[in-house]
């Protein structure tokens, strides 16, 4: 026996476990599940790329931007932009000039299923209880479900918030679309109750409306879903919650200032998390989100004109 060879090879060995040791945990440590959010004591987020790593960053700097400056300040306060701001007399809320930016928009949708023991924050209402969970916006809902929305935007400004339904339905020709119609906000919709900024997200239904959720119903045999089309402007635009039947050219014109190419991404890790006491809070109308709260389920990112208004479509699908 060769005591020395032994030694040496053993020694060998134990470098390389070392090396090899070393290459994994760096390996996990920059991988998209050890990533976290921004800002201190953020818990780790399972994002699917960078992508959304860095809209991410973007919602949680301007959160942060966008809190109260008392620190025990409760109620949301309303910014408004600086006089002079305003876009062209044709469409309110459109930017002057041709320059277009990334303008991003978050968007979670609810399911509401009824309250188990258990769960942890419940929303109740004269029917019961009901806990409330995220999904993806690309989720199949079936019949008769409970959904509700969410919608919060980077600004610093506060903007106008308003959601427009247009239902699905498929033939041979394709998809075909409703006649639109505002359903947020309406006629229960307080003063200021769809502005919008970092930090305030804003439910649709809302809480105080006679019935604060969607249920998703069929029309007919070929009705398949419906779209949601997310409004977000600087300027308030001419509805008339009284009258929520919308014009088709009016809200396509509206689709060609305000829209643009659009891609989304998903918060992967949270996806089936239930509503936490911050988001609650947040509904209830309490408090701003923090750095720290949790993101949008979605985050949309629309190319359009900088500084004004910016317009997404949001699915809500019926499974077969």
């Amino acid at each position: 026996m060769n005591y020395q060879n032994d030694k040496q090879a053993t020694r060998r060995r134990a470098l390389s476990l070392l090396f090899i040791s070393c290459a994994l945990i760096a390996a996990a440590m920059s991988s998209p599940l050890y990533s976290a959010r921004s800002g201190a004591g953020s818990s780790p987020q399972n994002e699917d790329d960078e992508t959304r790593r860095l809209w991410n960053k973007q919602f949680g700097e301007a959160r942060e931007k966008a809190r109260p400056n008392r620190p025990n300040a409760q109620a949301q306060t309303w910014k408004s932009k600086p006089p002079g701001a305003a876009g062209p007399e044709a469409i309110p809320g459109a930017a002057r000039g041709d320059e277009l930016g990334d303008q991003l928009i978050g968007v979670t949708i609810w399911r509401l299923r009824p309250a188990r023991p258990g769960d942890d924050r419940i929303l109740v209402q004269k029917d019961g209880q009901y806990a409330l969970e995220r999904v993806a916006a690309d989720t199949p809902f079936k019949e008769g479900e409970l959904v509700r929305i969410s919608v919060e935007a980077p600004r610093e400004y506060d903007n106008y918030l308003y959601v427009i339904d247009r239902e699905v339905y498929k033939d041979g020709r394709g998809e075909l679309l409703g006649e639109p119609s505002l359903i947020f906000p309406g006629r229960g919709t307080p003063s200021g109750g769809n502005m919008i900024s970092a930090g305030r997200s804003v439910y649709v239904p809302a809480q105080g409306d006679p019935i604060p959720r969607f249920t998703l119903q069929r029309s007919g045999e070929n009705h398949v879903g419906e779209r949601l089309f997310i409004l977000i402007s600087p300027e308030p635009m001419p509805v008339n919650v009284e009258r929520p039947e919308l014009d088709s050219a009016t809200v396509a014109q509206w689709e060609r200032v305000c829209g643009g190419q659009t891609e989304s991404r998903e918060s992967r890790g949270d996806m089936g998390k239930q509503w936490t006491k911050a988001e609650q809070e947040a509904d209830q109308g309490a408090r701003k989100l923090a750095q720290i709260d949790p993101l949008p389920q979605t985050i949309y990112r629309v190319r359009a004109k900088r500084g004004g208004c910016a317009m997404v479509a949001v699915p809500l699908r019926i499974a077969p």
